[in-house]
C-alpha cells in the first residue's frame, strides 16, 4: 500500500498535509482524502473487526455496505467517504460503545426542496438525464452521495466507446465525460447527500453526510441511477485485509490516489477485469496475472489484447478457491486456485500462486436496485430506473440510458420535444448493448505496392460493436464505420500514414508502420523512455521482434503514440507487432506451486454479522428452498448494515451446488438508513421551509385581498361569493375536483332538518342560476327505496321536513318507469322526494365562477398549491402556475377547499382534520330514449343496503343526453382511503350492473360509455372561517355547496347565520348524516 506519485493519465498534486491520531499513532497524510485512503497509505489496513474478532477491511468503498465504520471524533462514520479535513481522532468501535445523546435543535425548519424530477445518482446515467431535461428546461435536481460529481465515470481513466452521427463523447474519458455532461452550472447538483429513504407523497428523505443536514425533495417524477455495487463470490478468506473488489480498488487508485498493492492477481476475465488490471499497470503495481473461471475470455477483444500486451497472461478455467493471510491476518502472500468445470474446482487440480500482495476480485455487479424497488411502489410509472440500477452494462449504455428516460418524463409531462432525436437516442441504446460480433479474422490491409510506398495503420478491430470514433478523426476521411455491426474500413487511397488516427482509438487497436523506415508507431498509455530497449510483442504479449523507442510523439489526450524501430523485423514481418514491453520488464512466467494443505469448506457468507455457510445450511435442513425471510430471520444473514445486497446474492449462488435455493429478494430498505439518527429526524416545531427553486429562477411575491384553494363547486361559490361581497378573490384551481365528475343531481331528504335546510336553500340558488344562464337544471324526483322496517321507519319521519310520499311496490312501474322489474321482490316500498334537481355540473361550475370574475374576481387554472402557512394573521400560499412560475400569495383571508388533498394542507397549519379521501367509482351508458314515466327521464333511484361491500348504489338519467349515470358507495371506507382513481374494481362493475338491471331489465343490454372514479371525502363537513377550511363535503358538494359557501362567506363578512352554522366548525360536530349519506 503506498501513494501514487505520478500517473501517465492523471495530474497528480502536492497537497497540504493533515494529521490525525489512530491508536495513539499520528498519520500525515493529504488533506482531501477519506480516512480509509489516509489509513491504507499509513500502512493500516485493518479497520474493524467482525462479530467472530475477523479482521476487517474495505468492503465496497463507496459507502453503501457500512463495513467501514468507525469512531471519527467520537461519531460513528464510515471512512471510504469521510474526509479527513479537520478530523483529530480515529478509532475502531469499541464492542461496549454506548451512544450518547445530541443536541436536538426543533427549533430548525426543516428544508423541503420542490422539484418536477429528482435523479438519484450524478453518475452517467443520472448527469445525461440532467443535461436533456435542462436543454429543455425542465426543473430537476440531481442527489448524489459522492463529492464529485460524475460517479463510476470519476474512476475511469480510459476512453469509452461510443457509436455516434457526430463526434461528441466517443474518445473521451470517464472523467471528462463526466465534465462534459455535468456542464458549466451544477446548480440543482447536490452533493454529499445520500437518499436514505423514499417516503410516501412522493417524498424523497435525504442526508447531507458532510454536514449532517437532514432535508426532503419532492418531486412528479424519479430517475434512479444508483449504478451498481460489486459481487464477490465466496471463497475461503475473502474477507482478509487484501482481498479487494475492483470497486474499492479503482475509488483507491483513480480518485484516492492509494495502491492498495504492489502485486496483484486479478480475479475475472470481462471488461472489469480488464480495465482495473490496465489500470493497475498504469498506477504502477504489477499485474501478475488474470484467471478466469470460464473456457474463454469475456469482454471486450480489442480490451483483452491491450492487458496481453503488457505482458498480463489470462489463464482460463481456473477458479479462485482461496486467499492465503499473512501471519498477522491482515494482509495475504497468495492465492489457491484449481482448474474448473461449470464454475466448480476439479479436485486435485489445486495449486498455490505466490508472491502477491492483493487480490483484484472482478467477477461482475449487482445492480443497485434498492432504491428502483422502492421508487416504483411510491411513484409508480413515474419511476424510471437507468444505468446499471437496472442493467449491468458499459458506461456508454447508462449516458444512452439516461438520455433516453429523459425524453420518456417528457412525453410523461406533455412536453414538445424532438421525436427523431429520442428515436435516435432509443436505436443508440440498443445497440450499445450489443456483444462484440465477429466480422474478420484479420485486419484490413492495403497491397503490397501500397505497403512499401509509404506509411499506412491497421485497424486490429475485428468485432462489430458499438464504437466509431476513428470515423472521426481522419483529416482526409479516409476511415468510415457503418453500423455497429460492422468493423472500420480503411480507403487507402486517402490515407496518407499521418498517425493521427493511432491515438484516438478508445480500444487502442490502431497501429502504424513504415517499411522504408522499420518504424511501427504504437499507442502508448504507461510510463515510457525514449531510447528504451524493448520487445515487440503481439495481441497475446509474445515477443515477435526487438527494437528500440526512437521517439514518443505527445498528444493531448494523454494517449500518446511511440515511434519505434525494429531491430529484426522487416516489410510484412513489421505487421506482427501490436505492443511492447521493456526488455528489463518483460515479466517471468507465472509460476504455481502444488498445493496440498486442505480447504475450508465452510465460508463466511455474510460478513457483516459473520453468518456461515455451515449455520446456513443446518437451518435449511433437508428442504430444497427457503424464504429470504427466513434466512434472515434465523440466521441474520442480510440483517447487517448492507441489508442484503451483496450476501444475499453470494448465498444465491452457493447454493445449487447443494441441490437447494432461496426465494425472494431482500424487503427494499433506503441505502444508507442506517447512517440516520433517531435524533436527526426528532419533529420541529416550526414550519418546514419549502424551497422550490434550485434552477435560476425567483419566487414571485404577490398580495391580494382573499384567496381561495379548489375549483370545485364548493370553492367556486366561495369565491363568487367573495367578490360579491368586494374582497377581489383569486381562485386557484388544480384539476377539476369531484365536482367536475358527479353523477349531476341533489336532493333534501336528510335525517337532520339541517341538512335539508341548506339543501333547500341550495336548491333555490340553481333555480336563479338557471334564470342567469342554461344550466340544465330541471326539477326531478329521487326515489329511495325502503329494504327493511328500519330504513322504511327513517324514510318516513323524514315526510315531515321534506315534500316527499311513499309508495308500494305495485306503483314502482307507474311511478318510476314502465320498464321496472315488477318481479323485483327486493324492496317493502320506496320514498318518492320532490323538489330534487338536476343540472349539468360544468355549465353550473363555469357560471359560478363567470359571476365571480365578473365582480371582480380573476381565477388561475393550473395551479398547484405547494404550500401552505400562517404567520399571524397572513396567510403564505406557495404556489406553481400553468406556467411553471412558482408564485407566493400573502392574503388575511384564505379558503381550504381542496376537497382530497385538503386535509394535507391543513396539517401543515397544525390542524388535524381527521379527514380522509374515499374512492367512489361511476359509470354512464350510451344514450337512450327517456326510461321514466310519461316521457320523462328516469328518476334518481336509490338502493340503501349493506350489500356485497356497499352501502348504497344510486344512478339516474340524465336529461341532456338520456345517459344513465350510477354509482356506489363502499361500505368500509377505510378500504378505499386514496386509492388510485385510475383503476377500477370489478366489485363495482359487479354491483353496478346487478342493481341496475334487476331495477330495469332492459338496461342488460345497453352498452357502457365509461366508468371512472372520484374521491369523496370523510368522515365529516368542516366549513370553519376562523381556520380557513372549507371541508369534508362527504360527496354531497352538488346538493350542499353552494348554500354554505354563501353562509361561509356571509359569516367572514360579519353578516348573520343560522345557529347551526357553528356546528359546522372544527369544534363541532360536523352535521353528521348518517341515514341518508
Amino acid at each position: 500500500m503506498r501513494k501514487i506519485t505520478e500517473h501517465p493519465i492523471l495530474d497528480i498534486e502536492k497537497k497540504e498535509e493533515v494529521s490525525f491520531n489512530f491508536k495513539g499513532q499520528i498519520v500525515t497524510c493529504e488533506k482531501g482524502l477519506t480516512i480509509a485512503a489516509a489509513l491504507h497509505q499509513a500502512g493500516f489496513p485493518v479497520h474493524s473487526h467482525s462479530l467472530d474478532g475477523r479482521n476487517r477491511s474495505l468492503e465496497c468503498g463507496i459507502g453503501k455496505c457500512g463495513a467501514c465504520e468507525m469512531l471519527v471524533d467520537g461519531e460513528v462514520r464510515r471512512i471510504c467517504i469521510t474526509k479527513v479535513d479537520n478530523v483529530k481522532d480515529v478509532q475502531e468501535i469499541p464492542k461496549d460503545y454506548e451512544p450518547k445523546a445530541k443536541t436536538i435543535n426543533a427549533e430548525q425548519p426543516q428544508l423541503v426542496y420542490k422539484t418536477d424530477v429528482a435523479i438519484i445518482g450524478a453518475g452517467p446515467a443520472g448527469l445525461a438525464a440532467r443535461d436533456v431535461l435542462n436543454g429543455y428546461k425542465v426543473d430537476n435536481i440531481v442527489i448524489d452521495n459522492n463529492e464529485n460529481i460524475g460517479g463510476q465515470f470519476l474512476m475511469q481513466t480510459h476512453q469509452f466507446f461510443f457509436f455516434e452521427k457526430e463526434k461528441n463523447l466517443g474518445g473521451k474519458r470517464g472523467f471528462e465525460i463526466a465534465k462534459e455532461l455535468a456542464g458549466d452550472d451544477h446548480s440543482g447538483i447536490f452533493l454529499n447527500s445520500t437518499v436514505w429513504d423514499i417516503l410516501e407523497g412522493k417524498r424523497l428523505a435525504v442526508k447531507n453526510i458532510k454536514t449532517e443536514e437532514i432535508y426532503f425533495v419532492d418531486a412528479n417524477h424519479l430517475i434512479i441511477g444508483t449504478g451498481a455495487v460489486p459481487f464477490m463470490p465466496p471463497f475461503e478468506n475473502d474477507d482478509v485485509p487484501g482481498v479487494y473488489t475492483a470497486a474499492v480498488v479503482q475509488k483507491m487508485m483513480n480518485i484516492e490516489e492509494t495502491l492498495l498493492g504492489k502485486n496483484i492477481l486479478t480475479v475475472g476475465a470481462g471488461n472489469i477485469g480488464y480495465l482495473t488490471s490496465y489500470q493497475l499497470t498504469q498506477a504502477g503495481a504489477n499485474v501478475k496475472a488474470i484467471v478466469e473461471a470460464l473456457p474463454e475470455e469475456g469482454g471486450f477483444p480489442v480490451q483483452a489484447n491491450r492487458v496481453r500486451r503488457l505482458g498480463i497472461p489470462v489463464i482460463t478455467n481456473h477458479l479462485l478457491l482461496k486467499a492465503i493471510p499473512n501471519d498477522n491476518y491482515d494482509g495475504i502472500v497468495g492465492a489457491v486456485v484449481a482448474e474448473s468445470k461449470n464454475f466448480e474446482p476439479i479436485p486435485g487440480t489445486e495449486k498455490r500462486i505466490d508472491g502477491i500482495d492483493a487480490i483484484n476480485v472482478c467477477t461482475g455487479l449487482v445492480s443497485d436496485d434498492v432504491l428502483h424497488t422502492k421508487g416504483k411502489e411510491v411513484f409508480g410509472r413515474a419511476c424510471h430506473g437507468a444505468g446499471d440500477a437496472i442493467r449491468i452494462g458499459e458506461g456508454t449504455s447508462a449516458v444512452l440510458r439516461g438520455k433516453q428516460v429523459a425524453y420518456e418524463i417528457l412525453e410523461e409531462m406533455g412536453e414538445r420535444y424532438d421525436y427523431k432525436q429520442y428515436l435516435s437516442i432509443s436505436k443508440e441504446y440498443i445497440d450499445s448493448q450489443q456483444e462484440p460480433v465477429p466480422i474478420l479474422s484479420e485486419p484490413y490491409q492495403p497491397d503490397s505496392d501500397r505497403r512499401e510506398e509509404k506509411p499506412f495503420v491497421l485497424i486490429d478491430c475485428l468485432h462489430g460493436f458499438a464504437c466509431n470514433p476513428c470515423a472521426f478523426v481522419c483529416p482526409f476521411g479516409a476511415i468510415t464505420k457503418s453500423s455497429t455491426s460492422t468493423v472500420p474500413e480503411i480507403d487507402y487511397d486517402k490515407c496518407t500514414g499521418c498517425m493521427q488516427c493511432v491515438y484516438q482509438c478508445p480500444g487502442l487497436a490502431i497501429f502504424g508502420y513504415n517499411y522504408k523506415k522499420n518504424w511501427v508507431f504504437l499507442p502508448i498509455e504507461i510510463e515510457a523512455e525514449e531510447n528504451t530497449e524493448v520487445f515487440l510483442v503481439d495481441n497475446q504479449g509474445e515477443k515477435v521482434g526487438e527494437g528500440i523507442i526512437e521517439k514518443i510523439m505527445k498528444k493531448p489526450n494523454k494517449t500518446h503514440v511511440a515511434r519505434v524501430k525494429s531491430y529484426d523485423l522487416n516489410g510484412d514481418e513489421l505487421m506482427k507487432a501490436r505492443g511492447f514491453i521493456a526488455k528489463e520488464q518483460y515479466p517471468d512466467k507465472v509460476e504455481f506451486e502444488p498445493y496440498s494443505n486442505g480447504l475450508e469448506e465452510d465460508k463466511y457468507i455474510c460478513h457483516c454479522d459473520d453468518v456461515k455457510l455451515k449455520d446456513i445450511l443446518e437451518v435449511i435442513g433437508d428442504r430444497k428452498f427457503i424464504s429470504v425471510d427466513e434466512i434472515k430471520h434465523t440466521t441474520r444473514l442480510g440483517m447487517g448494515a448492507c441489508r442484503g445486497k451483496r450476501c444475499i446474492k453470494r448465498l444465491k449462488q452457493v447454493l445449487p451446488k447443494y441441490k437447494k435455493s432461496i426465494v425472494g429478494e431482500a424487503t427494499p430498505r433506503g441505502p444508507m438508513s442506517n447512517q440516520i439518527s433517531m435524533g436527526e429526524l426528532y419533529p420541529r416545531s416550526v414550519h418546514e421551509q419549502v424551497e422550490p427553486l434550485v434552477n435560476g429562477k425567483n419566487v414571485k411575491k404577490v398580495k391580494v385581498d382573499s384567496l381561495v384553494a379548489g375549483g370545485g363547486i364548493a370553492g367556486s361559490a366561495a369565491f363568487r361569493y367573495l367578490a360579491e361581497e368586494g374582497q377581489n378573490p383569486v381562485l386557484l384551481n388544480y384539476g377539476r375536483g369531484s365536482s367536475w365528475r358527479n353523477i349531476a343531481g341533489g336532493r333534501p331528504n336528510f335525517s337532520l332538518p339541517e341538512l335539508s335546510e341548506i339543501a333547500n336553500n341550495n336548491n333555490r340558488i340553481f333555480q336563479e342560476l338557471q334564470q342567469i344562464s342554461n344550466v340544465d337544471y330541471r326539477p326531478i324526483r329521487y326515489v329511495t327505496f325502503a329494504h327493511n322496517d328500519e330504513i322504511y321507519k327513517t324514510l318516513e319521519k323524514s315526510i315531515e321536513w321534506s315534500d316527499a310520499y311513499l309508495i308500494e311496490p305495485k306503483d314502482f312501474p307507474n311511478e318510476l318507469s314502465p320498464h321496472f322489474n315488477t318481479n323485483l321482490d327486493t324492496y317493502k316500498a320506496a320514498l318518492v322526494t320532490k323538489s330534487c334537481w338536476q343540472s349539468t355540473p360544468g355549465k353550473v361550475l363555469d357560471l359560478i365562477r363567470h359571476l365571480g370574475e365578473k365582480n371582480g374576481g380573476s381565477v388561475e387554472e393550473d395551479c398547484e398549491v405547494i404550500d401552505v402557512k400562517k404567520e399571524g394573521n397572513v396567510y403564505k400560499v406557495l404556489t406553481r402556475n400553468h406556467n411553471k412560475e412558482y408564485v407566493e400569495y400573502e392574503t388575511n383571508v384564505f379558503i381550504n377547499a381542496m376537497g382530497p388533498t385538503g386535509h394535507h394542507f391543513a396539517k401543515k397549519m397544525g390542524l388535524e382534520t381527521g379527514l380522509f379521501s374515499v374512492k367512489h367509482q361511476a359509470f354512464i351508458t350510451r344514450r337512450l330514449p327517456y326510461l321514466g314515466v310519461n316521457g320523462n327521464p328516469m328518476p334518481m333511484m336509490i338502493d340503501r343496503r349493506k350489500y356485497k361491500g356497499f352501502v348504497a348504489v344510486y344512478g339516474q338519467q340524465l336529461a341532456e343526453t338520456g345517459q344513465v349515470i350510477g354509482c356506489a358507495s363502499p361500505a368500509i371506507e377505510p378500504n378505499e382511503t386514496e386509492k388510485n382513481l385510475k383503476i377500477n374494481s370489478q366489485d363495482f362493475l359487479n354491483i353496478g350492473t346487478e342493481i341496475f338491471t334487476n331495477w330495469i331489465p332492459k338496461l342488460s343490454s345497453v352498452g357502457f360509455q365509461a366508468v371512472w372514479s372520484g374521491y369523496y371525502v370523510e368522515p365529516r363537513m368542516i366549513i370553519d372561517p376562523e381556520h380557513g377550511l372549507f371541508l369534508g363535503l362527504r360527496g354531497q358538494g352538488y346538493m350542499l355547496g353552494q348554500y354554505l359557501a354563501k353562509m361561509y362567506v356571509d359569516k367572514l363578512v360579519g353578516k348573520p347565520t343560522p345557529d347551526y352554522f357553528d356546528r359546522l366548525k372544527l369544534s363541532g360536530d360536523g352535521l353528521l348524516e348518517k341515514a341518508f349519506k
